[in-house]
């Protein structure tokens, strides 16, 4: 079974994301079983936040497939349609090594 937990760091007492930057910890596997719960989620966030940056921890994440890589590339269009930017966070070394074979790097700020 594919796992993912998808968690929100900055979060005030209302459960509204708000502030300068948001950070959302990704853990487990992106993959075609998760990208739904994934992007559900992502959507919340987007759609309830008030931020200049949003920023996607990725140091937890396990497994990704050009399923996930599709979702994460919808949501940087969505957030820069808000007029914000998307950080990817502690890429892991496997996934920075897909990026560069397959050639989305420049749509995605790494950190």
């Amino acid at each position: 079974m594919t796992t993912l937990s998808v968690s929100v760091r900055d979060r005030d007492d209302a459960g509204t994301v708000n502030g300068e930057s948001v950070t959302v910890a990704v853990t487990g596997e992106l993959d075609i079983a998760t990208v739904p719960r994934f992007t559900a989620h992502m959507g919340e966030v987007i759609g309830r936040g008030q931020f200049r940056e949003l920023v996607i921890d990725l140091s937890g994440l396990a497994f990704i497939d050009a399923g996930g890589l599709r979702a994460l590339a919808d949501v940087r269009r969505r957030v820069e349609q808000r007029d914000a930017s998307l950080v990817l966070d502690c890429v892991p070394r496997q996934m920075q090594r897909l990026l560069q074979i397959i050639g989305p790097t420049g749509q995605f700020r790494l950190r």
